[in-house]
């Protein structure tokens, strides 16, 4: 137990220097998600829920002020 006390004490150390001192925000990790027309007209033909599943990501991010 003693010799793995000191190996714990520097783990405990190294493992706290990784904490963020960024300011959280819900737009991090977020990005518009944009197809060219006739990518969007291929998906709107064959992948129906896929679609709404884009769109539904993209009125969340703009509501959460994200982008425009």
């Amino acid at each position: 137990m003693t010799k793995s006390l000191p190996l714990m004490l520097a783990l405990c150390v190294l493992l706290s220097a990784c904490q963020t001192t960024k300011p959280q925000s819900v737009c991090d990790g977020w990005q518009k998600l944009r197809a060219s027309l006739p990518t969007a007209v291929a998906i709107l033909k064959t992948d129906r829920q896929f679609a709404e599943q884009v769109a539904s990501h993209n009125k969340f991010g703009a509501s959460k002020g994200c982008w425009k």
